[in-house]
Formats: structure tokens, sequence, C-alpha cells
């Protein structure tokens, strides 16, 4: 990978990284630092991708790997941020923001797979093999999500 393919994947995929680790660790800092561990291991990668979209898949996946890994880790911080996420992040619409925010609150199982259905653009059977578990089980979890949104959100605002 050449200085420029790094700098444009780094440019191409920080929000989104930052976005995805903020979904798991709902703080920050915490996600900046697991966005930086992937950037790290795309700097120390050694095989080449197929393409800008392998690599981009390539880096969601390693995000959240490195998320979980932090979410198991001792020094873990629970302190939780949102209000940073909305300064960094374009949101079209106030309900946009709104409906963010509601994800973010969500349990993490659930708050997970919104984020990679809705927001990465995953389908099911890729979720199911990026989290290791069962398909049925992701649909699941987007079904109680969606629920739980709706409840939060009322009628108008969800868009199945």
């Amino acid at each position: 990978m050449t200085n420029d393919d790094y700098i444009s994947a780094v440019k191409r995929n920080s929000q989104r990284l930052y976005m995805l680790a903020l979904s798991f660790t709902k703080n920050h800092s915490d996600a900046e630092d697991i966005m930086q561990d992937v950037f790290l291991k795309l700097l120390r990668h050694n095989k080449s991708f197929n393409n800008e979209e392998h690599l981009d898949k390539w880096l969601t996946v390693v995000c959240v790997n490195e998320s979980k890994n932090y979410i198991k880790s001792p020094f873990r911080k629970n302190t939780v941020l949102l209000d940073e996420a909305k300064d960094l992040y374009t949101f079209d619409t106030v309900n946009d923001y709104d409906i963010f925010k509601s994800v973010m609150s969500l349990p993490k199982k659930e708050r997970t797979v919104i984020h990679l259905f809705y927001y990465e653009d995953l389908p099911v059977k890729k979720i199911a093999k990026m989290l290791k578990i069962k398909e049925s089980a992701v649909k699941t979890r987007l079904s109680r999500g969606r629920k739980h949104l709706k409840e939060m959100l009322g009628d108008e605002l969800i868009y199945e």
C-alpha cells in the first residue's frame, strides 16, 4: 500500500469508523483510540486489497473486533459523550440526530446490529459473520432495536 493509498483510506473512513467505535464505547476518547488502532493495523497489514470496497469492509471488521476487545478490557470507561458526536457527524435533519441519539441509547447488542445494518449498510449475513452469531440472532436484535426505537421516537420518525 502506498502512502497516498493509506492517506486516502484514512480520509475516506475516519468518520465512519469513529462513529462505529463510538456505537460500542459511547465515549469520544475511547472511540478515537480504537480508530487509531485500526489505522495502525492497516499500516502494518502486508497483504493487498482487491479494491477500495474490500479495504473499507476489512477496516469495518477490524474496527468491530477492536471495539469488542476494548469493551472486554478492564480499563474500559463508561462515560457517555454523545454531544461530541453531534459536532463530528453531519446530520441532514434534527430528526436524524434524534434517531442517532436514540440508537446510541439502545442496549449494546441492539445498538451494534442497528448501527452495522443502517449506518454501515451491511447485510444480515455479514453482520452475523462479523459478530460471530447466527443470522436469526441478528434479525431478532434488529427487530428488538426497531421496536425500542419506535417506542422512543414514535411512528413518524422510523423508516423501516
